[in-house]
């Protein structure tokens, strides 16, 4: 289904998804009757007691580029996690089937470079790692760079991660279809990059607005909607627990108060909504929900 915020199409491309056990985040009954059961079914499994974890890429398309963000852990890999490993989906398939063929992608964004949201960067061709998309410029934070260099005298160790870098991002470098950025970066008339840290050192999100619409997709910030009223919940692989929670609390407030739309990067369908703030919660409202769209920001597209 394509989305269309002012004078954006928006579009999401899915890697896999699988079940994460809910009990990592909270196990408060009264919180989850009250917050998380009223939610889509995704959202949480009340028997199994899991939650589905959404693998996904956002399409953008927008001042005549097509920009990518977030190309999930690719096919092939060995990261030491089941679901990452020796994967084999149709993910460039699908991406062709909205239209989107790898060579015509303009701009892939890697909101961080966690092995789940830089995969596809690369391809093995011939025992080499080579550029997916050919024709595309990655940007790469600065920040984030030099926190997964492998060539730094003292590198950050991260076990899920420790070949990513090697793999997913120098073979972009080394081809010249790198550009190094900052975390406060226009991208477009209608694109720009924002520091979202904590999650990892230079965590960034891409902001949208076109025509007085505004929309985030915001990598992982949050990885589930009980992050959004209870900003301390977390699962593992931060870099910094307490920026982490910071920035959730920040990205929320910024996000109700603009009443923008939130793209993130692991959310169960419908996948992306609105923040609302009530009593002294913020609270995820889903697309679809009432109300929750407001008038005239999002027109289906195609089926």
């Amino acid at each position: 289904m394509a989305l269309r915020i002012g004078r954006a199409q928006i579009e999401r491309v899915a890697e896999q998804h699988f079940s994460v056990p809910f009990t990592l985040l909270t196990e408060d009954r009264d919180f989850i009757a009250r917050r998380i059961s009223p939610l889509p079914g995704g959202f949480l499994d009340p028997a199994a007691m899991t939650f589905e974890f959404s693998c996904h890429s956002w399409i953008i398309r927008v001042d005549s580029r097509t920009v990518l963000v977030d190309p999930c852990n690719g096919n092939g890999r060995t990261r030491g996690v089941p679901q990452f490993d020796d994967s084999d989906f149709p993910y460039l398939e699908r991406l062709a089937e909205i239209g989107v063929p790898a060579e015509s992608i303009d701009i892939v964004f890697c909101t961080h470079l966690h092995n789940d949201h830089c995969g596809w960067n690369t391809m093995l061709r011939k025992g080499k790692w080579v550029p997916t998309f050919p024709n595309a410029t990655y940007l790469f934070v600065d920040s984030e760079y030099r926190r997964w260099d492998t060539a730094r005298a003292e590198p950050h160790p991260n076990d899920f991660n420790v070949s990513v870098f090697d793999e997913c991002v120098r073979p972009i470098v080394e081809s010249g279809r790198a550009e190094i950025v900052a975390a406060t970066h226009s991208i477009s008339a209608s694109l720009s990059l924002d520091p979202a840290t904590g999650h990892t050192e230079g965590h960034t999100m891409l902001c949208l607005t076109s025509e007085g619409e505004h929309a985030y997709f915001t990598g992982d910030v949050l990885h589930h909607p009980a992050q959004v009223s209870r900003p301390e919940l977390h699962l593992g692989g931060c870099d910094n627990l307490e920026t982490a929670i910071a920035t959730r609390r920040s990205v929320c407030q910024r996000i109700s108060e603009e009443n923008a739309l939130i793209f993130p990067a692991h959310f169960s369908a419908p996948h992306y909504g609105r923040i609302t703030h009530e009593a002294d919660e913020y609270v995820f409202v889903p697309a679809g929900a009432r109300g929750s769209l407001g008038t005239g920001v999002i027109r289906v597209l195609s089926g």
